[in-house]
């Protein structure tokens, strides 16, 4: 009967973070996940929802450790990689971390998310191009979200002072 309890406990648990992450509340939220994981370590869920709480408390080390292991406990969900993927590229690995993305979006192909992060990583590293694609493909899928109308502006801003920048230096 403990085993069934246990169980029970656990998603209550899950459950009890998710809302926690929902209202922006990270360290209980790590707190009940790093007591989900005592009591099962090969719980993807916990390790994927605990890699949320340390991404959005910027700690993307951690964040990758947990979503590594989450993907190998799970490989190939498309939240894990994509999670995986965003983390990875904010620790400061922008390659690694569009694989990932990538591999998502090729799961889940119209996520808005998913195309504007990688809209964003694209920024980041001066492929206006490559970001625009990603947005357009987006705004075909949802052209009133205003995060890609952002992203759109943004890149567009972004891309003609690159642009300005260029000719004033030839």
């Amino acid at each position: 009967m403990k085993k069934r309890n246990e169980k029970v406990d656990i998603l209550v648990m899950i459950k009890l973070a998710e809302t926690l992450l929902t209202r922006n509340e990270y360290k209980k939220a790590k707190t009940i996940l790093e007591k989900v994981l005592d009591l099962d370590k090969r719980n993807p869920e916990a390790y994927y929802l605990l890699g949320e709480a340390l991404c959005k408390e910027e700690l993307f080390q951690e964040a990758v450790t947990s979503l590594k292991i989450a993907n190998t406990l799970l490989p190939n969900h498309p939240r894990i990689l994509h999670l995986l993927g965003w983390s990875t590229f904010m620790y400061g690995d922008a390659k690694v971390g569009r694989k990932y993305m990538k591999l998502a979006l090729e799961k889940i192909p119209d996520d808005i998310q998913i195309l504007s992060d990688l809209a964003a990583l694209e920024n980041k590293e001066g492929r206006y191009e490559e970001a625009m694609e990603y947005i357009q493909k987006a705004m075909s899928v949802d052209p009133r979200n205003p995060m890609v109308q952002e992203l759109f502006h943004v890149t567009s801003f972004m891309n003609k002072l690159h642009d300005e920048i260029s000719t004033k230096v030839n």
